[in-house]
C-alpha cells in the first residue's frame, strides 16, 4: 500500500489492555515511526478499565507511541484494524483499509458475540457493520500473522493479491532473559495454560497424579518467564487460533513443547515442531502423551536439541516482522534524513542549550528525546522556571514551543535498540567528565561510535 509525504497511519488499538495482540499493535506503530512513517495509536474502549485521558497499558508506556482521540477521514490516509474491531473498518469509506488477522478464532467468536445481542430482542437496535466477506469491501488489504488465518482468509474468497504476511517477535526482555536459562539445571514439570484445552489436560493430570504440573495462573510476565525457566515441558492441547507467544516463549525458555493438532498447530509452518511432538487430544493419545513427558524427562537434552532450528526462527522473528512491515507499504529508504539524537546529559541549562542549537540550526540531528532520570513522568516545572511542560502525565523540555520528551534511561535503551534512537548526543565538558560521561553511556549498551560530543 503506497504511503505519500502526508499519509497519516491510524492503528486501532484495544485500550487499558495487556494481551499479545495489544503489544504487537504497539510493536507495529514502533516500525513505522521507525521508518519515518507519520503513525498513531487510536484506542478504543473493550471493557470497563477503559480510561479516554491514560488510555495506554503500564507495559506499553515504554514504546512512546503518540495516540490521537481524532482521525482525519481522508483517501491518503490509512486505518489498520485488528481482526477482532472489524467494525473500526466502516469509520469512513475515504480511508484506505487493512486488516490484520492475528487470531482466526477470535474473529468468529466476535462476529458471535455482536450477533447473540439481537438475539432475544433484534428489534432493541440496528446491526451493526461488521467484515463479512462481502464483495464491497474488495478494496481491503488483509495482513497474515500466521498461516493457518492465509488459508481461513483465502477460503473465503480473498485473492493472493490483497493478502500480505506480517507476522510478530516476542518481547525483547523475554529473549533476553531465555539467554542466560541454564538447560542443565531444568526441573522435570509439565507447564500448561487452564484457559486452553483444560478438559483434556485434566485427564492427563488425573492419570499421572505423580508428574508435576504447573499452571500459569494469575502470574505477571516475569513470573511466567521465570516458571518456563525451570520446566523442561510446556504443553498445549487446546486450539490454536494463530501463532500463538506462550509456545514461542515456553520454546525459546528450553522448554519442550506438545501440542494438539487444532488450528495454527495443524501445520508445519506457524509451530515449527518435529510431528512427533504433536498429539490428537483425544483418549485413545492420552497414554502415548504421558509416555512422551516421561521420556523427554529422562532424554531432555535429545529432545532439547530436535528444537534448535524452532529457536532460531524465533529469535529471527524481529528481522522478519522489519521485512514483512516494509514490504507490506513497499517501503522505499530515503536518504539524508535527519538522525535521531538522544540529549545525554542531566536536565540542566547546558541540556536546553544543547537542544536550541541543534533546532535552530537545523542540523543533520534532531533531539528526540531528553534522558534524565529524575524529571521523568514527574509533574510540574523543574528549578522554579519554565523549562518544562506536562502533557498527558509526560514531561517535556520546552524548548520555544518544541517539545522533547524527557525519557527514563530503561526507556531510552529501549528505543535504542528499536532504531528509533540512532545517536547520543553531549556537550563536550572537561576531560575527566567527558570520559565518565563516555563510559556511562557505553555501559548502557551503547556502541562508542554512537556518541557524539560536540
Amino acid at each position: 500500500m503506497k504511503v505519500y509525504a502526508d499519509t497519516i497511519i491510524y492503528i486501532i488499538t484495544p485500550g487499558n489492555i495487556r494481551s499479545g495482540g495489544a503489544e504487537l499493535l504497539h510493536q507495529l506503530a514502533s516500525q513505522l515511526l521507525c521508518m519515518n512513517y507519520n503513525a498513531f495509536i487510536h484506542y478504543v474502549p473493550t471493557s470497563t478499565a477503559f480510561n479516554p485521558q491514560d488510555p495506554v497499558d503500564n507495559a506499553y508506556k515504554k514504546y512512546h507511541i503518540p495516540y490521537t482521540q481524532h482521525i482525519e477521514y481522508n483517501h491518503k490516509n490509512i486505518v489498520i484494524v485488528p481482526e477482532t474491531s472489524s467494525l473500526s473498518l466502516y469509520m469512513s469509506p475515504k480511508m484506505r483499509r487493512i486488516m490484520w488477522w492475528m487470531s482466526v478464532d477470535n474473529y468468529v467468536n466476535n462476529l458471535c458475540n455482536i450477533l447473540k445481542k439481537f438475539k432475544s430482542n433484534p428489534m432493541q437496535s440496528t446491526v451493526p457493520k461488521f467484515f463479512y466477506f462481502a464483495k464491497e469491501d474488495n478494496d481491503i488489504e488483509h495482513w497474515v500473522q500466521s498461516e493457518y488465518a492465509e488459508t481461513f482468509i483465502k477460503n473465503n474468497g480473498i485473492l493472493n493479491k490483497r493478502i500480505f504476511k506480517v507476522r510478530d517477535y516476542l518481547n525483547e526482555t523475554f529473549l533476553m532473559q531465555a539467554s542466560k536459562i541454564d538447560m542443565l539445571k531444568k526441573e522435570n514439570i509439565v507447564v500448561y495454560n487452564p484457559l486452553k484445552g483444560f478438559d483434556f489436560t485434566q485427564k492427563l493430570i488425573k492419570m499421572a497424579p505423580d508428574i508435576n504440573w504447573q499452571p500459569i495462573r494469575n502470574m505477571t510476565p516475569e513470573q511466567v518467564q521465570q516458571l518456563l525457566a525451570r520446566a523442561k515441558i510446556y504443553i498445549d492441547f487446546g486450539h490454536h487460533p494463530g501463532r500463538d507467544r506462550i509456545p514461542r516463549e515456553a520454546t525459546i525458555s528450553g522448554c519442550c513443547i506438545l501440542t494438539s493438532r487444532r488450528g495454527s498447530a495443524a501445520n508445519s509452518n506457524d509451530i515449527a515442531i518435529d510431528d512427533s511432538f504433536k498429539f490428537e487430544d483425544t483418549n485413545n493419545n492420552l497414554l502415548p502423551i504421558i509416555e512422551k513427558i516421561q521420556d523427554i524427562f529422562k532424554n531432555f537434552l535429545e529432545y532439547h536439541a530436535m528444537l534448535q532450528s524452532y529457536r532460531e526462527q524465533i529469535i529471527n522473528e524481529k528481522a522478519d516482522f522489519e521485512r514483512d512491515v516494509k514490504a507490506a507499504f513497499d517501503y522505499k529508504e530515503i536518504k539524508n534524513q535527519p538522525i535521531k539524537v538522544a540529549l545525554a546529559p542531566t536536565l540542566t541549562q547546558e541540556t536546553y542549550r544543547l537542544a536550541e542549537q541543534l533546532i535552530s540550526n537545523k542540523s543533520e540531528m534532531i533531539p528526540y528525546c531528553v534522558m534524565d532520570e529524575q524529571f521523568t513522568f514527574q509533574k510540574g516545572g523543574a528549578q522554579n522556571n519554565n523549562l518544562i511542560k506536562t502533557i498527558r502525565n509526560i514531561n517535556y523540555l520546552n524548548v520555544n514551543e518544541t517539545y522533547i520528551p524527557i525519557m527514563s534511561v530503561s526507556d531510552v535503551k529501549f528505543l535504542y535498540r528499536s532504531k528509533r534512537i540512532e545517536k547520543f548526543v553531549t556537550y563536550k565538558s572537561n576531560d575527566e567528565l567527558s570520559i565518565k560521561i563516555k563510559n556511562y553511556i557505553t555501559s548502557l549498551g551503547v556502541r562508542p561510535q554512537d556518541l557524539l560530543i560536540i
